[in-house]
């Protein structure tokens, strides 16, 4: 039914294969279309939407410094990231405000990994509430690239 854009391909570029292969399978039969935002960041990214919120005006989006505290968005030691932002997409606009809509993403994003055996994670079910990430379960226990 759907399919990702190039943009979103592009976006993925340095993030794990079998999230990747996740996400380029969860597209064709999810419940709303979706784009990738956000996959592989440097310290330095990271740390600009870590300071968002804080010296930067917006919400706080991350709690992850990029340096002291790094996000599993960064290049782990294997060379990949193992997380990915996305936005839902709706009426040809992004939809940024409807959780049951994140919701229903995610968990079609879950199941697919299941189906695959590649178990995920959402960042919706976290204390720290983050709607548009999935990443790799177990990916807090990979060691960073220094």
């Amino acid at each position: 039914m759907y399919k990702l854009s190039k943009r979103s391909l592009d976006t993925m570029a340095g993030v794990n294969s079998d999230l990747v292969r996740v996400i380029k399978e969860a597209i064709a039969t999810s419940p709303y279309d979706f784009m990738i935002t956000q996959g592989l960041r440097t310290a330095k990214y990271q740390n600009e939407l870590y300071q968002q919120g804080r010296t930067k005006k917006g919400l706080k989006v991350t709690n992850a410094d990029g340096y002291i505290k790094k996000s599993n968005h960064q290049m782990k030691i294997d060379g990949y990231g193992y997380a990915i932002d996305f936005a839902v997409i709706y009426k040809a606009t992004i939809d940024w405000d409807t959780e049951s809509k994140y919701e229903a993403v995610a968990k079609h994003i879950l199941d697919t990994g299941h189906k695959l055996g590649i178990a995920l994670e959402w960042g919706g079910d976290w204390k720290f509430i983050d709607y548009p990430h999935i990443q790799l379960a177990g990916a807090d226990k990979i060691a960073f690239k220094k």
